[in-house]
């Protein structure tokens, strides 16, 4: 048995090593299924694959970030062909200092699908690649091969089955619930306008008269008119949503050419408004009715109501128009479901008086005051549209309506609304059947004098005093029309980054970036409600500023696409902090801010500042080039997904005390192994025999590695310094040192 006994206990250790390795604990765990089974052959079968992550990990979005994590991707399933992109539940989004950007990423669980096209004969294996990471390290990007167990059957591709794209899941919306009230408040607004109003109690006691005291009959009556009603509008919402959906509609919302056609159509209802213009419908229109009233039954109702809507369409469009594209802030069908609400308020009083027909009588008449609404609204109409123009003008950078020429166009619009009302003005029905000099009786006086009011308050802004925020937000941005510096409540901005950036370099302040919109009336709401702050005044002059437009003028683009790279957002308003030394960001926040919190994010510690060694991108080229420069080198090995990296990058090589040493008395290279299995990572994990980041060698200036030097993760300042002191003036010292 003795002879047997070096056997047996190499045979144990080596199951004791086997055993270990078996049993590291890996942050995620992996199940993954198929579904249907049995397929056909050439169906789509979806692929999901679940992960169970580990307290303090997480494994990132299928959205790839550029300098970022590795995305998650489920790459194929064995025999199958991929169709559509890899899907997944929705992701967690923040900011994340140790890349630099919005990351999005799981917590505890995921899930992720992708639909494959199966050949004939079923596959036995799925890979997925993927990334996981904790506060404090990441692991290389890694592919796993996960079991599936499914069959084929034969037969011919299913309807439900056949080979399409997956769309992604989305999130629910945000602020539904508000835009649905909005819908609501519309619909109910627009029953009270001229065109809409008086023929309420018409076509009512018209629906009463046919009833004849049958109250199911007007009940029917009542509904298929409204059913017309909800039936165009739900078309005309179903038509925004198949050609634009919300980010089309909000794309085309900020376009100044349809900015500038909104502007004219609203003028023009004015003037219709105003009795100086007849918009004539065309004469098919009447056919419509004729051809209604010629229909007995639901479908002549519902034409009915179909006509309504388009012969009451001069007032309802400023209303189903603006409604459209406030569903620009959410997601595709947003649209429908304003339409949808907005119809149902419209239709709402014609089902109530259908239920309690005594309460027509008491619908008030209609007469020359209904004619002063539809004026005033008129009135309202050209205020409403210059705001459309001041847009268009700013994304075209005219500069014609600037704050001044906005207020006064708006004070005069005011003064005429309220002289008409008063009676100095009059035209119209109202010239016609009410004499000069009637007396004004008292709800249309206080009409009245809210215009004048509105009038004197565009002058008291026009005098350089300050207007409320809420009225400041609808105005072009404060020095809109000068120079290339603007100014922002008192305090002036650059506008070019790289300006700012050289500047902030040179007076050795953070740089805050202000990423802002000229549509953008949240924008103009800090601007005018935050910025003045006392508080946040002092904060504000601690920083070089910069404000970036990203939805029109010659920068807009680019703007936008570095407010993309830096923070991983397009976001308005968007307030960001870069340090000017690396050009990393610091910190974000966006949205509408209050004073105290946008004062504490701007109190945060500056970042420190010292000189930068000018790490060089490793290449055999550049690597060959710093052996001839005479002095040690400096290689680091790093990687996006790196926390560990970015940390020693930061807090070590850029500490005043290494700064210096590293930029004066080395060569710095470094290698980026983002892409951990690419064959230049590969070989050089090879040639310098390491398999995990971080990994930091120093070399003689002949190439020749210190290997009693390497790092291969995190050390204190001072440790680092000691290595670069031996590295620099002793080799011999550093050949004796324990490997």
């Amino acid at each position: 048995m003795k002879y047997f006994s070096p056997v047996l206990l190499c045979l144990t250790l080596l199951l004791l090593m086997v055993g270990t390795q078996a049993g590291t604990p890996l942050p995620v765990h992996f199940t993954a299924s198929v579904s249907p089974s049995p397929a056909h052959p050439g169906e789509a079968v979806t692929v999901q694959v679940k992960v169970a992550v580990d307290p303090g990990w997480h494994v990132y979005s299928v959205v790839p970030a550029e300098n970022g994590p590795a995305a998650t991707e489920i790459v194929s399933l064995s025999g199958s062909k991929a169709l559509g992109p890899t899907t997944e539940d929705a992701p967690v989004s923040k900011f994340d200092p140790n890349f630099g950007r919005q990351v999005a990423f799981h917590e505890g669980s995921a899930e992720f699908q992708r639909k494959f096209k199966v050949g004939a004969v079923a596959g036995q294996s799925v890979a997925v690649h993927y990334q996981t990471c904790n506060d404090k390290i990441c692991l290389p990007p890694t592919d796993v091969i996960l079991p599936v167990s499914y069959s084929l059957a034969a037969g011919p591709v299913r309807e439900e089955y056949k080979s399409q794209r997956g769309d992604a899941p989305g999130s629910a919306p945000i602020g539904l619930f508000l835009f649905l009230a909005a819908a609501l408040g519309a619909g109910l607004l627009a029953l009270a306008t001229p065109c809409v109003f008086p023929l309420i109690p018409i076509t009512l006691t018209n629906f009463v008269k046919q009833a004849n005291g049958d109250k199911k009959k007007l009940v029917r009556l009542s509904g298929g008119y409204a059913l017309g009603i909800v039936a165009l509008y739900l078309a005309l919402g179903a038509i925004a949503t198949a050609t634009f959906g919300a980010a089309g509609i909000n794309k085309v919302a900020a376009n100044p050419w349809v900015n500038v056609g909104i502007f004219a159509v609203f003028v023009v209802f004015a003037l219709s408004f105003f009795e100086t213009i007849q918009i004539q419908f065309p004469a098919n229109l009447s056919a419509l009715q004729t051809t209604a009233r010629a229909h007995s039954g639901t479908l002549g109702l519902v034409l009915l109501g179909i006509t309504f809507v388009l012969a009451s369409f001069t007032c309802t469009a400023p209303l189903i128009g603006t409604l459209l594209v406030a569903a620009s802030q959410g997601e595709r069908l947003r649209p429908l479901l304003g339409t949808l609400v907005f119809s149902l308020a419209f239709v709402s009083p014609f089902l109530i008086f259908a239920a309690f027909p005594q309460w027509i009588s008491k619908i008030p008449k209609s007469g020359v005051w209904l004619a002063r609404v539809k004026a005033t609204l008129g009135f309202l109409e050209l205020a409403a549209a210059l705001k459309f123009l001041s847009n268009a003008d700013q994304v075209w950078q005219w500069k014609l309506l600037t704050q001044p020429v906005l207020l006064a166009a708006w004070a005069v619009i005011f003064v005429c609304a309220g002289l008409y009302l008063w009676g100095t003005f009059r035209f119209g029905i109202v010239a016609e059947t009410e004499a000069p000099g009637a007396k004004v009786p008292p709800p249309r006086a206080a009409f009245a004098a809210l215009f004048f009011f509105a009038a004197l308050y565009c002058f008291w802004g026009l005098s350089g005093r300050p207007l409320s925020p809420y009225v400041g937000a609808f105005l072009p941005p404060e020095g809109y029309g000068g120079g290339s510096e603007a100014k922002v409540a008192g305090l002036p901005w650059l506008t070019d980054y790289d300006t700012a950036l050289a500047q902030a370099k040179a007076e050795n302040k953070p740089l805050l970036i202000d990423f802002t919109g000229y549509t953008c009336t949240n924008c103009r709401l800090n601007e005018k409600n935050v910025f003045p702050r006392p508080e946040v005044q002092t904060a504000l002059g601690n920083y070089v500023r910069v404000q970036l437009y990203t939805d029109g003028g010659k920068d807009g683009p680019k703007n936008q696409r570095l407010e993309q790279d830096k923070f991983g957002d397009v976001a308005l308003p968007l307030y960001g902090i870069i340090d000017p030394q690396t050009g990393r960001p610091v910190d974000k926040v966006a949205g509408v801010i209050s004073p105290g919190s946008f004062s504490q994010f701007l109190a945060r510690p500056a970042p420190a500042v010292a000189a930068v060694a000018p790490w060089t991108a490793y290449s055999p080229e550049t690597f060959a080039l710093a052996k001839r420069a005479g002095k040690p080198i400096v290689i680091d090995f790093t990687a996006a997904w790196c926390v560990n990296c970015k940390e020693i990058a930061h807090d070590v090589f850029e500490a005043p005390t290494v700064a210096p040493t590293l930029a004066q008395d080395f060569v710095t290279l470094r290698a980026d192994l983002t892409d951990w299995s690419s064959p230049a990572s590969v070989a050089l994990q090879k040639q310098y025999g390491f398999g995990s980041l971080p990994t930091v060698v120093l070399l003689n200036a002949s190439g020749v590695e210190f290997k009693p030097l390497r790092i291969t993760g995190r050390l204190p300042i001072v440790d680092f310094q000691g290595r670069l002191i031996k590295a620099r003036t002793d080799e011999a010292a550093v050949a004796a040192l324990p490997r």
